[in-house]
């Protein structure tokens, strides 16, 4: 974006001038990815460049507050680049001299107009998504390993609005709940449970959860996660960060990101969370306090949803059981492949497996209905209205009838 060299020879002055001559373009999102990560890089040594990070971001949320999400003019997005490409041949001499936007904006274009015109207005979806969740009339999606912006909230119309997150590691999202206007999703690279305020499109909260965190449920005010690798289950619900309750439900079992997988569900009075490491579904009261009885269901649980009175339950090795209320398992249905991830809806459960299959399973025959090859599913989520949104991590969101054809 920039005339600047990055000499890649530690903390220098002009790899702060460069930094600083590429950091507008990448906190709009328009910065290549190599930019990205070389301001990324910088940012992690330099504590000057840091605070010029801090200030700036300040001042252009100020504006994305203030601007209207209104459709923009056909051509502003491409007037915005080729004055970009045009400012490439200014230079400061200046290197602590903050960026100055109107350098690469048209004169006839407002601050405010261009920020929203890559941030608030609707932008080319991501081509990867790893965990998606029904919010009230959005659809909120992350995706794993992407720089800047990974978390994103889909309207109702099918606009797009990015949501910026720093952190240490490259995310790895394996769940994600709505309850109350706000997106809860677990990022186990980095040993977070992140809040999303879906209306205001900011992150409200961090949680920390350490130990490949994977299942998630918010019920009453309070939030459960149960984390695959040290398998615990955290209880969150008072002022601060920390976990109220840390209940270990199975040993510690080492594990790769890719098998950090888990669930938790209310169910009435009782609140269930598989340990897959172990073949378990643990039954707990309500508040996650007590270990009231333990279904031995083997295999590798990490699916749970509540069906007629039951509960079912997905195994990655390739069933989908039905359970009585207690415990006994009632049917069971083989699969192919290692499905890990399913939603209900109307009498169907729909199964995704990273593999490249998502089923469709008849609840009342308990039967495979139809299937359909994707790229890399992993996620799926009922909407209301009685369609899908399917999170696939080489082709992004997709937005599906009950049949599985393309909405």
């Amino acid at each position: 974006m920039n005339g600047q060299e990055w000499s890649g020879q530690g903390i220098n002055n002009s790899d702060c001038e460069a930094c600083r001559e590429d950091l507008s373009a990448v906190l709009l999102g328009i910065a290549s990815e190599a930019e990205t990560e070389r301001v990324r890089a910088h940012l992690q040594t330099c504590a000057d460049c840091q605070r010029e990070a801090a200030e700036l971001r300040q001042v252009l949320g100020g504006v994305l507050q203030a601007a209207p999400e209104l459709a923009p003019p056909a051509e502003l997005r491409a007037r915005v680049l080729n004055s970009a490409k045009a400012s490439t041949t200014v230079h400061r001499s200046d290197a602590r001299q903050r960026p100055n936007l109107a350098l690469w904006l048209p004169t006839s274009l407002g601050l405010a107009a261009a920020v929203a015109a890559f941030v608030l207005w609707p932008q080319p979806a991501p081509t990867r998504a790893d965990v998606v969740v029904s919010a009230g009339d959005s659809v909120v999606f992350a995706s794993s390993k992407s720089s800047g912006a990974p978390l994103t909230i889909r309207s109702a119309g099918g606009q797009l609005r990015r949501v910026s997150m720093e952190t240490p590691q490259p995310a790895w999202f394996t769940e994600a709940v709505y309850a109350q206007g706000r997106a809860y999703l677990l990022d186990a690279a980095n040993n977070q449970l992140i809040v999303l305020n879906v209306a205001q499109g900011n992150i409200e909260r961090r949680y920390p959860t350490p130990g490949g965190a994977a299942g998630l449920a918010v019920e009453g005010g309070r939030v459960f996660v149960k984390t695959a690798a040290s398998g615990e289950l955290l209880v969150f619900g008072g002022p601060n960060d920390s976990a109220t309750t840390r209940r270990v439900l199975a040993k510690a079992t080492p594990m790769p990101q890719a098998e950090c997988m888990d669930a938790v569900l209310h169910v009435g009075n009782r609140l269930l969370a598989t340990s897959h490491a172990t073949g378990q579904v643990f039954v707990l009261s309500v508040d996650g306090g007590q270990v009231l009885d333990t279904y031995a269901v083997g295999g590798a649980p990490v699916g749970l949803a509540e069906w007629s009175g039951g509960v079912l339950v997905l195994d990655v090795q390739g069933r989908l059981l039905e359970l009585a209320e207690d415990g006994q398992i009632k049917r069971t249905l083989k699969l192919k492949g290692n499905p890990d991830k399913f939603s209900v809806m109307d009498g169907q459960a729909y199964l995704t497996d990273r593999g490249g299959t998502v089923s469709v399973v008849d609840l009342a025959t308990f039967r495979v209905a139809r299937q359909r090859t994707f790229g890399t599913p992993m996620d799926i989520a009922a909407l209301p209205g009685g369609h899908l949104a399917l999170a696939d991590a080489t082709r992004g969101l997709l937005m599906l009838r009950p049949d599985l054809s393309d909405v």
